[in-house]
């Protein structure tokens, strides 16, 4: 089995490499780095959108599974505090960067999964460029299943403790509200990871499109 993850050098997406080469499976990875032996690699920063279809095309197969992982967080912030700019870098790499790689990737895969966030739909103040990226994923996710053959899911993990979550909990718990919630659910690297295959492997009960969180659909 081909898999393809984007964002292996740390955090999940090193966590999803490390599961599925337990499996056998055949691992292509995208990222600034590559910490792993023995998988197929292209450097590639995704906020290059003009070098993605180079990296991805130099890899010339076709896949089984693609997990599009690489995601900024941006700061914890009140929404009027971003500019124009910074919301902009945060969808070069949370929303444009994907979508060029399911337009180039469609085709040669059978499955498609976006890493999203329930941060897509809370509202919570403070998570503004990432909130308003992750719903903007979704959408794009759902608008694809209806004009692709290949399945496509958009995937909340949960709360996974990683670089991005711990720099979550180091932001203003008295000012942010939902800090607290996000510490205090938390849940170790390793266990997120095995419920992200987990669900992963059980998508195709899901129709396509579909914005699913691993919470919901892995009772723990």
């Amino acid at each position: 089995m081909k898999v393809l993850i984007t964002g292996i050098n740390r955090g999940i997406g090193a966590g999803l490499v490390n599961e599925y080469l337990k499996r056998g499976y055949e691992i292509y990875g995208v990222g600034r780095s590559n910490p792993f032996n023995g998988i197929n690699f292209y450097k590639c920063d995704l906020k290059a959108i003009e070098k993605i279809k180079e990296a991805v095309g130099s890899f010339n197969t076709e896949f089984d599974l693609i997990i599009l992982n690489a995601g900024i967080l941006g700061e914890i912030k009140l929404l009027k505090e971003w500019s124009v700019k910074e919301l902009e870098d945060i969808f070069l790499v949370n929303v444009w960067s994907n979508k060029v790689l399911i337009d180039f990737l469609a085709p040669v895969s059978k499955k498609i999964v976006a890493i999203s966030s329930v941060a897509a739909v809370n509202g919570n103040p403070g998570w503004g460029g990432y909130s308003l990226s992750k719903c903007v994923l979704n959408m794009m996710i759902n608008i694809y299943s209806k004009e692709i053959d290949t399945k496509i899911y958009a995937l909340a993990p949960g709360v996974i403790d990683t670089d991005m979550v711990q720099k979550v909990i180091s932001a203003d718990k008295a000012k942010f509200s939902s800090i607290e919630r996000v510490d205090s659910s938390k849940i170790e690297l390793q266990e997120g990871v095995k419920r992200i295959v987990k669900a992963v492997d059980e998508l195709d009960k899901y129709p396509s499109g579909s914005f699913l969180d691993v919470r919901d659909m892995i009772k723990v």
